[in-house]
């Protein structure tokens, strides 16, 4: 038997585990005769009806679920909320940038890239000159005659390299051993073509005679005469 310690009313079901009229939780107590149950019920105006700790417990569950779920959201707004701002930020400065500027004000038209683009200046620079040397050489060939103008009477439009210690002789973009870029190796006792030597006379090592322009291999440079055989 079990009885209410409020109302003090008894039930004689040990299932029960709270009072039917307040939800008071229910006391065993010894059964000293059969009982009826007591029908009288409590009802206290203005009062709401008591809630049982079950009902209780779950309603603070499910209070502080709500809870977490409400930081976890605000949570995330504030984080799309930042790189909502962070986004405009930095489109705002590249927009206020002198660099977009300057390219929304002057348009840089669409330009081919040529394999030449890439080269270095210099060397591109010094393959220009060469090609229109070539050209103005090809050109004056036409006109010349055996005697090419600028030699000496007993100079020779041909010659003979003749290094045989070295096996070649430095064909260079300009008549100068440091400055001039090497652009072909020219074997030893091959015939080139004489197009111009300079009249200053100059010693390299143990050697001394003059820079030449020659051609070799549709190539035009200047080759030291001193080791060549007229």
């Amino acid at each position: 038997m079990k009885q209410c310690p409020a109302c003090k009313t008894t039930y004689t079901d040990d299932s029960l585990r709270f009072c039917l009229a307040d939800g008071a939780t229910l006391e065993e107590v010894a059964d000293e005769q059969e009982t009826v149950v007591r029908q009288g019920v409590r009802v206290d105006i203005g009062q709401p009806p008591p809630t049982s700790p079950v009902v209780q417990q779950d309603a603070v569950q499910k209070t502080g679920s709500g809870i977490v779920l409400k930081v976890v959201i605000a949570f995330l707004l504030l984080c799309v909320l930042g790189l909502i701002v962070v986004g405009a930020a930095g489109a705002f400065y590249y927009m206020n940038s002198p660099d977009a500027n300057t390219a929304a004000k002057s348009p840089t038209p669409a330009q081919t890239v040529t394999p030449s683009a890439t080269a270095d200046p210099e060397k591109e620079k010094l393959q220009q000159e060469l090609a229109n040397l070539q050209k103005k050489i090809e050109n004056d060939k036409k006109a010349e005659t055996n005697k090419t103008p600028g030699f000496e009477s007993d100079d020779l439009p041909t010659a003979k390299v003749n290094s045989p210690n070295d096996g070649f002789l430095a064909l260079r973009s300009e008549p100068d051993a440091d400055k001039g870029e090497r652009l072909a190796q020219i074997p030893h006792n091959t015939t080139v073509v004489l197009e111009n030597c300079e009249k200053k006379k100059v010693t390299i090592g143990s050697r001394t005679g003059r820079w030449c322009m020659v051609s070799y291999g549709g190539k035009a440079g200047w080759v030291f005469d001193a080791w060549l055989t007229y």
